[in-house]
């Protein structure tokens, strides 16, 4: 089983899922575009936004732009945040 913490977010009339990742995956283009595909294949019908957590603690984000300008002045302890759990295939 795996587990993965992510929120489903509604703003500015969009819903879209924010995914929690390491830092080294939203600093590398090809592990970013893995995981967003990834993440995708569970939430088909929203767009994905990764995030993880600077130094300080803030969120660092990536995906759609204008997506991530949506979220990125928000401090994560204010997304909804749940733990999913998925069975390997």
């Amino acid at each position: 089983m795996v587990e993965f913490t992510a929120a489903i977010v509604q703003k500015a009339e969009q819903t879209f899922v924010v995914v929690i990742v390491k830092r080294d995956v939203l600093e590398d283009n090809r592990l970013s575009a893995e995981a967003i595909k990834l993440f995708s294949r569970y939430f088909p019908l929203m767009p994905v936004v990764l995030m993880a957590q600077n130094f300080k603690g803030d969120g660092v984000f990536r995906g759609p732009e204008t997506l991530v300008k949506l979220v990125e002045n928000d401090k994560p302890e204010v997304l909804p945040w749940n733990t999913y759990k998925l069975r390997k295939k």
